[in-house]
């Protein structure tokens, strides 16, 4: 059977010719592993949002917060996120009305793996019901949430894109492991997609669809190898990456490989593995036989746990152990354990453990919607594509149409969501050239480098994947 795989801009899936009903519960397992990407060279504040409408959320983001006016009202409050549009235009395209805007999150809930984007679509109801509490309307229209599962399925995603279609006016904060799926029907009825990420390589060519995550394959930043570098300088010369032998691992892995010989790490040990293979000691065998000080790891956490347990059976440490951001999760520390300390991960969005005002937003409003939720990576991106909509709706004003939204989306290139993630090209669809890294020390996630913000560097284009 002809294997195929699916890419996301930090997650890797497997997939057999056909659909996803096809996958075995192994392959399914590994579908949430974040990709390369880049991290920087430069340090400083994040740029201003490309399309974003002036303004901040200010003390707007209270729990149990109201707002007296009604829908059909005027103005919003002043520094409101939808900025101080008036009026209506009344129902103006497909989901508007003179009161509402509907929109439609589609993430995959059911399946082998039970909720696995399920923080999704926690994210974008926590960002809808916080902005429909604290900050009025959008030109006179609250947000209406509708939510699809695309049960980790090509046809469950396209089933639900299709109902998206006829019942929403646009697709915001969505993660599919099969997103493929959607594609066609997103484009045959133009209905704008800001997605939490693309994952496949089909629905990143889709062109209605937006990863607000915009981490391509190809393109890598310089500054991804330079903080490695950096902060592990006796270690740079004799460097490994072991992977996950699926197509979306390999070529990740490759590029993010070929970024780093470019920027002087040199690679003492490059090794695939099977999903199916269960024993992990040969290649910590090597891993000590060659030297390699750092480990790199690209493949889901559950993955990632099982080879630092057999480095730890085997008395082997290396300097550093460096995954991407689906390890940043509490569910790895607690899997993991003692085996998985001393984890260095990449990643393009705040830190959970400061003192970020929008995380804290995203964090306290996840808390109200979805109690004893933990925050994440793709929760995070999905509130921040849900801000975004709002922005881009509320410079529209009045008259909100599917073509409108799509142009305004095009011009988006150094979005921020106020300093929740780093500057993210979301109409370019290319991958962020900023990162930061956080280490786990004593099962606490803390900040390794830069000393605060991120670090921006150039864009690599190793021609992987591309």
């Amino acid at each position: 059977m002809h294997r195929r795989v699916a890419l996301i801009a930090f997650v890797v899936c497997a997939l057999v010719a056909g659909c996803g009903s096809r996958l075995t519960d192994e392959q399914r397992a590994a579908l949430a592993v974040p990709l390369g990407g880049g991290a920087g060279t430069q340090q400083g504040t994040a740029p201003g949002e490309d399309g974003a409408v002036a303004g901040t959320d200010g003390t707007a983001g209270q729990p149990g917060a109201t707002n007296p006016q009604q829908p059909n009202q005027q103005p919003n409050p002043p520094g409101s996120i939808a900025g101080g549009c008036q009026g209506t235009g009344g129902a103006t395209d497909k989901g508007v009305t003179a009161g509402e805007i509907t929109i439609a999150n589609i993430s995959d809930i059911s399946g082998p793996v039970p909720g696995l984007f399920q923080a999704a679509q926690q994210g974008t109801k926590a960002f809808v019901e916080y902005f429909n509490a604290t900050q009025g309307a959008i030109c006179g229209r609250k947000l209406k949430l509708v939510s699809f599962d695309s049960r980790t399925d090509s046809g469950g995603d396209q089933q639900a894109t299709s109902q998206a279609c006829e019942q929403a006016f646009a697709l915001v904060g969505s993660m599919s492991g099969f997103d493929q799926g959607g594609g066609p029907a997103a484009t045959g009825c133009g209905i704008p997609d800001l997605r939490a990420s693309t994952v496949t390589v089909q629905r990143q060519r889709t062109p209605v669809s937006f990863g607000v995550a915009s981490n391509v394959v190809n393109l890598v930043s310089s500054a991804y190898p330079d903080l490695i570098k950096s902060s592990f300088p006796n270690a740079a010369s004799a460097a490994s990456f072991l992977y996950l032998n699926v197509d979306a691992s390999s070529q990740n892995a490759r590029s993010m490989q070929k970024a780093a010989e470019q920027r002087g790490l040199k690679f003492v040990y490059t090794q695939a593995i099977d999903i199916a293979d269960v024993n992990y000691a040969p290649y910590v065998a090597k891993l000590k036989e060659t030297g390699a000080k750092i480990v790199y790891w690209m493949g889901s956490a559950q993955y990632a746990v099982r080879l630092q347990q057999a480095m730890r059976q085997q008395g082997y440490t290396p300097e550093a152990f460096i995954t991407d951001p689906s390890a940043y999760d509490a569910q790895y520390v607690r899997q993991g354990g003692a085996a998985v300390d001393g984890t260095v991960v990449y990643t393009n969005g705040g830190m959970f453990e400061e003192n970020n005002p929008q995380v804290a937003l995203y964090k306290q409003w996840l808390a109200r919607v979805a109690p004893g939720a933990a925050p994440s990576y793709f929760g995070m991106f999905a509130w921040a594509a849900a801000r975004l909509f709002v922005q881009l709706a509320a410079k529209i004003g009045p008259q909100l149409t599917r073509k409108a939204m799509l142009d305004q989306v095009r011009g988006v290139h150094d979005f921020t969501a106020e300093g929740m993630v780093a500057p993210q090209d979301v109409g370019g669809k290319r991958t962020s050239a900023c990162m930061s890294l956080v280490r786990l020390k004593g099962g606490t996630w803390s900040r390794l480098a830069p000393a605060s913000g991120y670090s921006c560097g150039a864009l690599i284009d190793t021609g992987v994947g591309g």
